[in-house]
């Protein structure tokens, strides 16, 4: 913190840029302690506000929590998607994680209506329904109820049975051995709380946060390919949207 000499920074900030470098470094693990206000005050000689800005400005950004009490205690980093058209396993390796499936079950069925919808199909048709549980570095993360057309299944039925669902990415199958060309997609992100069964198999409490991301899947042509419910566990999955200012003409 002393090496900031720029004295328009204002003190808060240059002991959130202190702490914020002592957490990429991993000199405080998750689930650690951060040295207490008293300790901060004393070390940099600085005021409680000051600490208490500080350490609220990392608060707000997630990178810690603090208990009345207790203490400061470092989170675990919540992952970001990357701002395109990619698979849950992409995401992750991008974060520098392992993805891994598990609990995989697969059904031909008669689908909702919203997905019968989306596939424009008639009421009788049916679709392959996908159910697994999505890890990063063998931690739970999300819960994937997907739909695809029988159609596409019916190509290849090998393809989709859950032993192998349970080694691969869906788009990597869609894309890599069937040949089907992803486009775009149309997507949702809502807020809710875990049920009793979702709790379980994300390993968090009945009633916890949880985002629900439903997805609309586009291939060439604008055919529908794809209709995907994803559960991911809010204290370890936030949402990022880059935004740009409309040209005014």
């Amino acid at each position: 913190m002393d090496t900031i000499s720029d004295a328009m920074i204002p003190l808060y900030q240059k002991l959130k840029t202190y702490l914020e470098k002592l957490l990429d470094e991993g000199k405080f693990k998750p689930g650690e302690q951060l040295p207490s206000e008293k300790d901060l005050e004393t070390q940099f000689n600085i005021s409680q506000i000051t600490v208490r800005r500080a350490l609220q400005e990392l608060v707000a950004e997630d990178k810690i929590i603090r208990i009345p009490g207790k203490g400061s205690f470092v989170l675990q980093p919540k992952i970001e998607p990357l701002t395109a058209l990619t698979s849950f396993s992409e995401n992750m390796r991008a974060r520098g994680l392992e993805p891994s499936y598990r609990n995989t079950t697969t059904k031909l069925v008669k689908p909702p209506p919203k997905v019968m919808q989306f596939f424009q199909r008639s009421n009788n048709h049916k679709a392959l329904r996908i159910h697994r549980l999505l890890l990063a570095d063998g931690i739970p993360m999300a819960i994937q109820e997907d739909y695809i057309p029988a159609s596409v299944y019916e190509t290849a039925p090998l393809l989709f049975k859950p032993e192998v669902l349970n080694t691969l990415s869906l788009y990597a199958t869609l894309e890599l051995n069937l040949g089907i060309k992803l486009m775009r997609a149309e997507e949702f992100v809502e807020a809710s709380h875990a049920t009793k069964e979702e709790a379980e198999l994300l390993s968090i409490k009945c009633g916890d946060l949880v985002l629900v991301i439903t997805r609309m899947t586009l291939a060439e042509y604008d055919t529908p390919i794809e209709f995907v419910k994803l559960v991911f566990r809010a204290d370890r999955y936030r949402y990022r949207v880059e935004l740009f200012r409309p040209t005014k003409k």
